[in-house]
């Protein structure tokens, strides 16, 4: 069934979906409505997406906490050897299971020994560019927090390259290093900055000329079927 405007219910839907707030089976079911071509809730749905998107540059600055970089560096140094397999996965690798792993541990630098002990430093020429299961899309691991379960990878697309809608599954910070990306009517170039709640659902990912992205993420997101074009 198809509205030509969302009654409050339906704009209860789309906000809790549009936050992740949905459980499994109402998400479905409004996946559902929404690949019947219903227009109104579909505008709906991308004004709340709008929103949300914003709502992280709502957020007071705030002072991280007591023992934060004690813990970071104690962390750093013990290097490589200590992490565990698969954590080189990247949300961006696609799958709902969290894409590809390797096996082997992430290809990362150790730290620096000596005066540079306090520092992990990774050379643009270390690392391996690993493909991901969207064509022209690969990532490089730079480093994984076991403490915090995320991973900061540089993620290259080629120009024309496509990421699929996913929703996350934890906080995404997104830096725009090179490059153009877009996401339904958010354009992103070199320089911006972009962090997806969790639970927000990202369109399609699209770039033109390639671009090149830093994150910082969750190992794993979860890919989505596309939805029907409202009719």
């Amino acid at each position: 069934m198809t509205h030509t405007t969302a009654d409050e219910e339906l704009e209860g839907q789309a906000a809790l979906y549009a936050l992740g707030a949905l459980d499994a089976e109402e998400a479905r079911a409004f996946e559902s409505h929404l690949a019947e071509g219903c227009a109104a809730c579909e505008a709906e749905l991308r004004e709340f997406e709008s929103v949300v998107s914003d709502l992280a540059f709502a957020a007071h600055a705030a002072e991280p906490p007591a023992g934060v970089r004690s813990r970071l560096l104690a962390l750093v140094s013990e290097g490589p050897g200590h992490t565990t397999k698969g954590e080189e996965t990247l949300p961006s690798s696609g799958g709902e299971s969290g894409g590809e792993s390797s096996g082997d541990g992430p290809n990362v630098a150790a730290p620096q020994t000596g005066g540079a002990r306090d520092f992990l430093v990774v050379r643009a020429g270390e690392g391996e560019w690993r493909a991901t299961a969207d064509p022209g899309v690969s990532f490089k691991l730079l480093f994984a927090d076991r403490e915090r379960a995320t991973v900061t990878t540089l993620v290259r697309m080629e120009p024309g390259a496509r990421i699929r809608a996913h929703r996350h599954l934890g906080l995404e910070q997104c830096l725009v290093l090179e490059g153009d990306v877009r996401s339904g009517g958010i354009e992103m170039a070199a320089g911006d900055f972009n962090c997806s709640l969790p639970g927000s659902i990202h369109n399609e990912l699209i770039t033109d000329g390639g671009a090149l992205l830093l994150i910082v993420a969750p190992e794993r997101y979860e890919t989505l079927e596309p939805r029907a074009s409202a009719s």
